[in-house]
């Protein structure tokens, strides 16, 4: 069954939706809808994300990139499967997740650091084949073998995610970030739950 459109949950996320040609489907990511600032964001974003999937190209569990077809819509493999936020813990088998980290180690020998892995970029075939998608946000160092401490961070942060979804689908206790990470993730959670009490306040005073 083929999802015809994604409608995005804000206004920095594209429009995705699917299109049959030559025989093939493809995955179509679209910001020509935006205007202004978010058109320019978008513009950024799927740029990056093409040169991500460039430098990833041949890794088993990454969607082929067909490239910009105009600077605000990138075509993309359509991949038959479905989001792992739509599977329930506990009904997942041990091996998606340890596929999902043999891709993401793969990726990270290649330089590049996803940064947003969640449940809805982790996609899950019916055969048990498992997808890595959405590169937006992806950190990609000059030289693979010798990645940057921001880029090595984005690694971190990549392996973590990772290992909070295991956690999560076996129903196991949620792991710990260590170290320097650790230290950064913690800030940036407070730092986020603070952002989202500030913009609470706000509304009830508003409303």
């Amino acid at each position: 069954m083929i999802e015809q459109s994604h409608t995005p949950r804000n206004i920095s996320k594209a429009t995705i939706r699917c299109e049959q040609r030559d025989g093939h489907i493809l995955a179509v990511k679209d910001y020509s809808g935006r205007t202004g600032l978010m058109k320019r964001y978008g513009r950024l974003t799927l740029k990056n994300e093409l040169r991500a999937y460039l430098r990833l190209r041949g890794i088993v569990g990454i969607p082929v990139c067909f490239g910009l077809r105009t600077p605000d819509v990138l075509e993309l493999q359509y991949i038959n499967a479905v989001p792992l936020s739509r599977m329930k813990p506990g009904a997942v088998a041990e091996s998606v997740f340890d596929r999902l980290q043999e891709i993401v180690a793969t990726m990270h020998a290649r330089g590049v650091a996803n940064t947003d892995i969640h449940r809805s970029n982790v996609l899950v075939a019916e055969n048990g084949d498992v997808y890595l998608v959405d590169f937006a946000h992806a950190l990609i160092a000059r030289c693979a073998d010798r990645p940057g401490i921001l880029v090595r961070l984005g690694m971190e942060l990549d392996r973590y995610a990772c290992a909070r979804i295991r956690a999560r689908y076996l129903q196991q206790p949620a792991p710990a970030p260590a170290g320097l990470f650790g230290l950064l993730y913690r800030g940036g959670s407070l730092l986020k739950k603070t952002l989202k009490g500030i913009k609470r306040i706000v509304r009830m005073r508003s409303g």
